[in-house]
This record gives structure tokens, sequence and C-alpha cells, in this order.
């Protein structure tokens, strides 16, 4: 009987591991050892979100990677939300991951009011004026659950420099996706109102992986694994984590 594997669990930009409770709940459930970092820059709550830099978040998942590695002395499967989507591919291509399970991958902002502008030389000139920006209302369309999310500890600010960070890294990693050849789950909200969704279908088309799919979620927001669709997020990468 093929082994189960221990998963790390990458959340994403301004955010928490509380972004991917119920995936990490479900996978805990079945049996599965889950570690679940945090970025660096993203510690606790607090009047400002400090600036952080893409090379430590990298450092930080490949160390927590390689912890799980030794702890379990097996595979070991990511699960990457928004940001954390776009760390857990570029971590595939310098570490043996089992499976990925990307869910809103980050790889394009979705031009929207809170922030309008998409290239990384647009929020680098806002950077220079605007360091942050006011934390929005959690993107996820159920009440309850964006009640929930508020009640987080998070800073209440969004730190641009972060973001800039992010897009610097999303413009290193895509690239690199042709090259990414383990086996892939991809999972998007239709309403996602922070990254583009068309960009999942991007992803799913020049991934180099033959074992590869897209799974949309069709009421939900960017926080895919907590919306109204969150129970069906949880038992498919539960099944594609234990099954394949």
């Amino acid at each position: 009987m093929q082994r189960k594997p221990a998963v790390l669990a990458i959340h994403g930009l301004g955010g928490g591991p509380y972004e991917l409770t119920t995936v990490v709940d479900a996978l805990r459930a079945e049996g599965l050892n889950v570690a679940t970092p945090t970025l660096p820059g993203h510690e606790g709550g607090g009047p400002t979100m400090p600036a952080s830099r893409w090379e430590d978040w990298v450092k930080t998942v490949e160390d927590a990677f390689d912890r799980l590695a030794k702890e379990t002395k097996g595979p070991v499967a990511v699960v990457g939300f928004s940001t954390g989507g776009t760390l857990a591919l570029g971590l595939s291509r310098v570490r043996k991951v089992e499976r990925l399970a990307l869910l809103a991958p980050f790889l394009a902002i979705r031009h929207t009011t809170w922030l309008p502008f998409k290239s990384a030389s647009a929020v680098r000139m806002m950077v220079k004026v605007m360091p942050d920006l006011p934390r929005r209302e959690p993107p996820v369309r159920d009440p309850e659950m964006r009640k929930w999310v508020a009640s987080q500890e998070r800073y209440r600010t969004f730190s641009l420099g972060a973001t800039l960070s992010a897009l610097e890294l999303i413009e290193r990693t895509r690239p690199e996706v042709p090259r990414v050849e383990v086996p892939a789950l991809v999972i998007q909200g239709r309403k996602d109102s922070v990254v583009e969704p068309s960009e999942a279908q991007w992803l799913i088309d020049r991934l180099g992986s033959r074992e590869k799919r897209l799974a949309w979620m069709d009421r939900s927001d960017h926080l895919v694994a907590l919306d109204y669709d969150r129970e069906h997020v949880a038992k498919d990468v539960v099944r594609f984590m234990v099954q394949g």
C-alpha cells in the first residue's frame, strides 16, 4: 500500500495558516502529518504589516519542507494558497515534492478598486508614496466565514512592499511553470476578486505535469478554502493527496 505523504501547507500574502484551516483539518483527520509555517512578515496582528521579501519566504518554506521530510522520513506533498501557490511551484523545482495542490494561485492581480494596478513597476512607484494600504474586507462570500476571518489576529494594513516582492516572485516563477512535472491539482474560485481567475487555466495549460487537473469553484471568492465551496475544496484536496 502506498504511504500517505506528509503535507506542507503554505498560506498567502498578508494572511496566515488560518486561510487553509478547513483543508488542514481534513488532511489531519485522514491521518496525514501537516506542517503550517508562517511566512516572515506575517507573524501576528498589529497596526502595520511590515514589508517582507520573497527570498525570506522561499527560505522559510524550504526549511519547513526539509524539517518535515526529515521528521517523517517519507514523501512530502505541498498545498499552496495564493502566494503560497507561487512559492509551492518554485519549491517543486528544488525539492522532491510528491504532489502539488494549488488553491487560487497568485499569478496575476485582478484589477480592483482596492488595488488599481497590476504590474510590478506600477506598485514600485506606489510604494514610494504609499507603503501601506488599509486592510480590505476578507475576500470571502460566506458572511459567517467573513466574520470569522475578520476576527483572526491580522495586521490592520497591507504592505505594498510585500506585494511588490510577491509580483517579483511571480515574474521569476512563471517561466519555470513548463518545467514543473509534479502531479498537480489547481483549485480556483470563479468569483475571485484578488487574483485573476483566468490565470488558473493558463497554469494548467502550461504545467509540464502529466497528471494535472483544474477544479472550478463556482460560488467562491479568493479564500476558496473558507468560502461556500470549502467542503468540496477540502474533499478534493484530501482525495488528491491520498488517492491520487
